[in-house]
């Protein structure tokens, strides 16, 4: 656990991504936050660090994540994105819904 700014700026949970995020999708990002909703966890940080590409599909996947955070009063948000997917998510208008406005500690 660890402090973001935005409505958990007390813990949230942190998801590390490793590898391509793009077609054939892998659901374990999708179960992973279903799984953490589940238990309670409102306050998700997905760590982008180690993802080497990302294409629509996996632009979709982050936005999935964000929404079913959203439908149930969570806060879903990803850090440590590369430039390419910081790139990516700013030309498709999604880097300042998606990501941190602190880096992860």
């Amino acid at each position: 656990m660890t402090g973001i700014a935005g409505p958990c700026s007390r813990h949230s949970s942190i998801l590390y991504v490793d590898g391509p995020l793009r077609l054939p999708i892998q659901r374990r990002l999708r179960d992973d936050v279903r799984a953490l909703l589940h238990t309670g966890e409102r306050c998700i940080v997905v760590d982008l660090a180690r993802v080497s590409s990302i294409d629509a599909a996996g632009v979709g996947e982050l936005v999935r994540a964000y929404n079913m955070a959203s439908a149930v009063n969570g806060f879903l948000r990803i850090a440590h994105p590369s430039g390419w997917v910081r790139e990516i998510l700013e030309r498709v208008g999604l880097a300042g819904l998606l990501t941190a406005e602190e880096e992860v500690a």
